[in-house]
């Protein structure tokens, strides 16, 4: 009997939802942890240690749901098919990780730019 998945910690809910390519051939999903997973590996460039650490999943899980995204991006990449950001078992993170430094991409550490800005 498989165990209960544990709720994966993202950062927000994406902006975007889907994204076409000029001709479609297709779709598929990528699930909104999938997402969090590549922005936090493949953009902000953090280990598979540290951003397991920051959705509060295991390095094993998170290296699942890593290769299952790359999978989704590149078929659809390959492929002509349209990529739809949808569902997945994830929580909104409701402050920020209490990591050493920032992500460039992080709703929190854009609202504290946006502050500071305010500021000025």
């Amino acid at each position: 009997m498989p165990r209960n998945s544990k709720c994966r910690r993202v950062c927000a809910e994406p902006v975007h939802h889907i994204f076409v390519p000029e001709r479609s051939s297709g779709q598929v999903t990528l699930t909104v942890e999938e997402l969090e997973a590549m922005r936090l590996c493949d953009l902000e460039g953090l280990d598979q240690d540290e951003a397991a650490k920051r959705m509060d999943v295991s390095r094993g899980t998170l290296q699942r749901i890593l290769y299952s995204a790359r999978k989704c991006t590149v078929q659809a990449l390959v492929e002509g098919k349209e990529i739809i950001i949808s569902g997945g078992n994830y929580r909104v993170a409701g402050e920020p990780c209490q990591c050493r430094k920032n992500c460039n991409h992080c709703r929190f550490h854009l609202n504290k730019i946006k502050e500071l800005e305010s500021d000025e």
